[in-house]
């Protein structure tokens, strides 16, 4: 390979994150947060030793432990965003957080600081007072989303587990001594993988969304046949080329609704969908609902001065078709609402990477019936596992 196994993993993580960085956004952002806290008390850190050096000595252990504990924390700080890696993390952050408090400290407590520094000091030390409680807060935070987003995070794992596995291959130069157990271990990750996407399509955003688009369809199906009546006149008129009667009352105003409610009914009775936007607009296509049947009761449609007999009898139950609007209307904002939301995003990010996965896993299956034989070359052994590396990362958008 071009490139060692270690440059490999970590391109390959990176791919990672950035595939599912909208799904992992918040994870991203409290991340980010803690990073930017940790700077500035480092910041802080270094122009407070050289002033406690100064006037104020017996601060130095203290100042020395939060140095050394930055350090532990900084250097914990996950470059891949896996379930067990922030959950390592977190715990330190949990161990640690404390070392940071400077309120407990004898110096600080009995306000031990040189006059004439005495609110140099006093910022300063406030500094990691400040940080000791925001991390207090935080670190509980990102905990709680870091749970949340647990499927996700628990996926991201599994893939670069999948893809550190195969470089262990390549750096041991060997393919598995017990084919037929690897065969069979393939197998296995397949149907559980297959397991876990009916799983992610189970997850309550995505559930709740379905729920609600089956809702819409029944109010959309339900507004058309309402207008039913309405547009087997308007396919009539359309068809005998009618129009509206010179002598009817109708303003020009009132003629505009009627030819407007004609074009927008037999666009609905095949786009049953853009009822969504009828329903935003409720009393205009009302306003023309009125006139349309103005004319149409009364036979003002007319074929060369010949009134057209429609019979029409059948109103629309205007205040009914309202209420459905409104309960449509409803239930779009809704709809736009959950898919906005974090818990959806993320959700439709794990069901999309488990996909993927049980795609990957089935080419992993179907791969290892046509290779992998114990007669090999080296370089055949090496081109299978490089083959094998190159179809796990292209199925997540990386090249290698």
């Amino acid at each position: 390979m071009a490139t060692t196994e270690a440059d490999v993993l970590g391109r390959y993580e990176r791919r990672l994150t950035e595939k599912y960085r909208f799904g992992l956004h918040v994870i991203i952002d409290h991340m980010s947060c803690l990073v930017s806290l940790l700077h500035h008390a480092q910041t802080e850190l270094k122009s407070l030793e050289a002033l406690a050096q100064k006037k104020l000595p017996q601060m130095l252990p203290f100042l020395n432990l939060v140095h050394d504990k930055i350090n532990v924390v900084t250097q914990a700080t996950p470059l891949f965003l896996g379930y067990d890696h922030l959950l390592a993390y977190i715990k330190i952050l949990q161990q640690e957080k404390q070392s940071f408090d400077p309120r407990p400290q004898p110096w600080n407590a009995l306000r031990l600081y040189d006059t004439d520094y005495q609110d140099q000091f006093a910022t300063k030390v406030d500094v990691f007072t400040t940080l000791t409680q925001e991390l207090d807060v935080h670190v509980r935070e990102f905990h709680v989303q870091v749970e949340r987003h647990a499927s996700l995070l628990q996926l991201l794992s599994q893939k670069r587990e999948a893809m550190y596995a195969i470089l262990q291959q390549v750096q041991n130069q060997q393919l598995p001594t017990n084919l037929k157990k690897h065969k069979a271990e393939l197998k296995g990750l397949y149907e559980r993988s297959l397991v876990k996407y009916k799983q992610a399509l189970q997850a309550g955003p995505i559930k709740l969304e379905k729920q609600i688009q089956h809702e819409i369809r029944h109010f959309t199906a339900h507004l058309r046949s309402m207008v039913l009546p309405h547009w087997r006149v308007c396919h009539t008129v359309r068809r005998a080329n009618a129009e509206v009667s010179p002598e009817s009352p109708l303003s020009s105003r009132q003629l505009e609704l009627v030819e407007a409610f004609i074009s927008v009914v037999m666009h609905l009775h095949d786009h049953v969908g853009d009822f969504c936007s009828t329903a935003m607009k409720k009393q205009t296509f009302l306003d023309q609902v009125t006139a349309f049947e103005m004319v149409a009761t009364n036979d003002w449609f007319v074929v060369c001065t010949s009134p057209l007999k429609l019979n029409f009898h059948e109103p629309l139950d205007q205040p009914l078709f309202g209420a459905y609007c409104d309960d449509l209307q409803h239930r779009m904002n809704e709809l736009h609402t959950l898919r906005n939301s974090n818990k959806f995003q993320s959700a439709v990010a794990h069901c999309e990477a488990s996909r993927v996965d049980v795609g990957r896993c089935f080419l992993k299956v179907e791969h290892s019936r046509h290779t992998y034989k114990k007669d090999w070359s080296k370089e055949e052994v090496m081109a299978a596992l490089t083959l094998e590396i190159q179809e796990l990362a292209a199925a997540d958008g990386l090249v290698v």
